[in-house]
């Protein structure tokens, strides 16, 4: 059912309520430090840059951000300490009560919140805990202070394709576009993909695979004729748009490093001093269990780092928010290898990111889906504003790697200097309408 207007405000709205309490200690206190020119500070100064100039609505937020932080915080810390402390504390040796503790004390001195303790294992060691960046500094802070546009194509599924297809980037073509409009007689006769056009973490995606001439068979098994299975997308093209894809292979070496789902890479590029693209993460995701859809970390999938100059994987583990699962090295399902093997194509899997992304050098930094298949890597889709979560949880914290260094390059290129201000200066800035 398409939401309504009125919930997709609302959800909104709560979203940025929640990077208003996970910034409000990092944008405070830079009121009252004097910062260096290291990384970390010229990207959380221009944070708070961003975090408190504008309007009457970001003056509401902050006023509700503070008047609710106490509660959102201990309720947090209590609800991830439930889900989590136990399975903690027997592999890590470390009490409920200390990593309560831990996390009341990280949300002040790094602005990090209770589900970041255990996605970055900050139960472990908090000396670096500074280095990372949190979505509250990404999404809702640096990325729109780098961006020269707002609209890309990047954005659209169905534009995206078009695009690459005309400038020559290998990426994953559409068979039909449906929008509710019109429709085909028949559908293709080959294994279908179907995802909506635009949309994020894999949600809204259909597996069909065809089984015979005229049939189908869903990822849960429920079989369909062709005629059926073109009315059920008929259906739902009518509440959003969708694309029709043939379905990709994975490379014969990485089948088995799936439970049927197509693997794919994400590698993260950003712009150098040059202007020139340079690739900074790569994370392999892995579906596992009954998935055979897709294999985004937020459908329950598993990843592991991908080492940038020998393309060698980590180990693996799920996003980290429940903390049972812990660290692999062999696929749950099938015991095939993980921690130490190579991949295949690494080398042409950074060309072709970089290849597509001087194509978009409008953006600082693309998140690029790609897929090794036997015929070689191939983009699946592009990501404007790139999740770090899983580069920070599977690599190393940003701040504290080139890809920082870089990040922090541009925003003083663009005249984001660290805060230098007195406290009341700043403030008045809050408060100011229109800037």
């Amino acid at each position: 059912m398409r939401s309504s207007p009125l919930l997709m405000r609302a959800a909104v709205r709560a979203e940025r309520l929640v990077y208003r309490i996970a910034g409000l200690p990092v944008a405070v206190r830079q009121l009252f430090d004097r910062r260096s020119h290291a990384s970390a500070d010229v990207i959380r100064g221009a944070y708070a840059i961003a975090y408190w100039q504008g309007g009457w609505d970001t003056v509401a937020e902050i006023a509700i951000a503070s008047l609710l932080w106490p509660i959102g915080l201990l309720a947090a810390c209590l609800w991830f300490t439930a889900r989590n402390g136990a399975s903690i504390r027997k592999r890590e040796k470390k009490g409920l009560a200390r990593q309560f503790a831990d996390q009341v004390r990280l949300y002040f001195t790094a602005g990090v919140l209770p589900p970041w303790y255990y996605i970055f294992r900050l139960y472990r060691a908090q000396e670096n805990a500074g280095a990372y960046l949190q979505r509250s500094e990404t999404k809702a802070g640096i990325y729109p202070l780098l961006r020269r546009s707002v609209w890309t194509e990047l954005n659209d599924k169905k534009l995206f394709a078009d695009f690459c297809t005309e400038n020559g980037i290998h990426c994953v073509p559409y068979l039909l576009y449906l929008d509710g409009s019109q429709a085909p007689a028949a559908l293709p006769d080959y294994d279908l993909f179907v995802k909506p056009a635009s949309g994020r973490g894999g949600r809204g995606a259909e597996r069909w695979d065809r089984v015979a001439q005229g049939q189908f068979v869903h990822s849960d098994g429920a079989p369909i004729s062709a005629e059926a299975l073109l009315g059920h997308l008929k259906s739902r093209a009518q509440k959003c748009a969708i694309i029709v894809q043939r379905r990709v292979e994975p490379h014969a070496e990485l089948v088995e490093l799936t439970s049927g789902a197509l693997p794919t890479i994400r590698v993260t590029s950003c712009l150098d001093e040059r202007g020139e693209p340079e690739v900074v993460g790569g994370v392999f995701r892995m579906a596992i269990g009954g998935n055979r859809t897709v294999d985004n970390l937020h459908a329950g999938g598993i990843a592991a780092n991908v080492g940038l100059d020998d393309g060698i994987l980590s180990s693996a583990s799920d996003l980290g928010i429940d903390s049972k699962l812990g660290w692999l090295d062999r696929h749950p399902d099938t015991q095939a290898r993980i921690a130490g093997r190579p991949l295949p194509m690494w080398s042409e899997t950074k060309a072709l990111a970089i290849r597509a992304h001087r194509s978009f050098a409008d953006r600082v930094l693309v998140g690029w889906d790609i897929a090794i298949t036997d015929d070689g890597p191939i983009v699946v889709e592009g990501n404007s504003s790139p999740d770090l979560d899983i580069v920070q949880r599977f690599g190393a914290p940003i701040c504290s790697s080139r890809f920082g260094d870089l990040l922090a390059w541009h925003l003083l290129d663009r005249g984001f200097t660290p805060f230098r201000t007195s406290a009341s200066a700043t403030c008045a800035k809050a408060v100011s309408l229109g800037r």
